[in-house]
């Protein structure tokens, strides 16, 4: 039981090291700890969900700097960040492959207003593909859902020259045996190093989340 109570989990070493074994630092823990204790607690006693993206609280500050209303998003794996995206994008391209979960956005989207985001359920390869053949070029591409590794491939064909590109629990699959977000990250890290891309990683509380995990950002530069 304390074991439990200090890991969260069996993959990491405590609730405050990734499952890379990370540790958070402390300023951004005094920062954000707090913020992910409160947003935990209000989800389970009264199923209150912020409006946020799921990721890095620092993460989020950075793209709450970065997107403006002339940027568009790819988005896989649709949420509350897919109505946070689109009050700061111009448009937002979401694809979900859980059906509930979809039509449960689709509500959410429509009593937001926000009718600048094209939300579809797709499955397999037509769900890691999405927009792949649509003609349109992506300021932002998040990497937040099923089939990491080939949605990363997609990311890569759409991104502009000066876009930026997340993986979030880049820290997943960390055995030795790897896994579907190891490749994902791999592919990324393979792309960055050729263009010549900011690499950043985010060891980080995330709104209700009692535990850290990583991100990873990788930002072109035209």
């Amino acid at each position: 039981m304390l074991k439990k109570i200090i890991s969260g989990n069996d993959d990491r070493v405590s609730r405050l090291h990734d499952e890379k074994g990370n540790r958070i630092n402390f300023d951004r823990f005094c920062r954000n700890a707090p913020l992910a204790v409160c947003t935990g607690i209000g989800r389970i006693l009264f199923d209150l969900r912020p409006q946020l993206p799921w990721i890095s609280y620092d993460a989020i500050r950075f793209f709450k700097g970065w997107l403006s209303p002339d940027k568009t998003v790819l988005e896989f794996g649709s949420g509350m960040s897919t109505i946070w995206y689109a009050r700061r994008a111009k448009h937002v391209y979401s694809v979900e492959d859980y059906a509930p979960w979809q039509h449960k956005v689709t509500k959410m989207l429509a009593s937001a207003g926000a009718s600048n985001v094209k939300l579809e359920f797709r499955t397999g390869q037509e769900y890691s593909q999405f927009m792949r053949d649509g003609g349109v070029s992506m300021d932002m591409v998040m990497v937040d859902g099923s089939n990491r590794a080939t949605c990363a491939e997609t990311a890569i064909a759409l991104i502009k020259n000066d876009g930026v590109i997340y993986l979030d629990n880049s820290d997943k699959h960390s055995s030795p045996t790897g896994g579907d977000t190891r490749d994902a990250e791999n592919i990324l890290l393979d792309f960055a190093k050729e263009r010549g891309a900011i690499i950043s990683y985010f060891t980080d509380f995330c709104p209700c989340e009692f535990f850290v995990q990583q991100g990873m950002l990788i930002q072109l530069e035209d």
